[in-house]
């Protein structure tokens, strides 16, 4: 798979976010970590290995305890979703037994 230029959206985030965002790194190949002023962090992960696999996720664990996760992973947990293999998680990870069908596009 052809690498992601996650520098280039670490550059958005920074520059078109710059009154929300605190700052923003590449914590691995194609793995891009954004640190928000309220102190919730953003985790945006584009696969190697699989054409158009992808997450986001926003974790909200110091403000409120809840994370927010979208991705495109087939958990089997979640094919009753509609939007299969794409689903929203709105629970605290601890408690992930909901998730919902997604109107993002299929491509991030």
């Amino acid at each position: 798979m052809k690498p992601v230029d996650v520098s280039h959206l670490i550059e958005i985030a920074e520059v078109e976010y710059y009154d929300i965002v605190e700052g923003a790194y590449s914590p691995g190949p194609n793995e891009m970590r954004i640190i928000l002023i309220d102190g919730s962090i953003i985790d945006i992960w584009f696969s190697l290995k699989l054409k158009e696999r992808y997450s986001y996720h926003w974790k909200r664990r110091g403000l409120d305890g809840t994370m927010y996760r979208h991705d495109n992973a087939p958990h089997r947990r979640w094919e009753w979703v509609k939007t299969f293999p794409r689903h929203f998680i709105t629970e605290p990870k601890k408690m992930w037994k909901k998730a919902i069908s997604v109107l993002f596009p299929k491509r991030p």
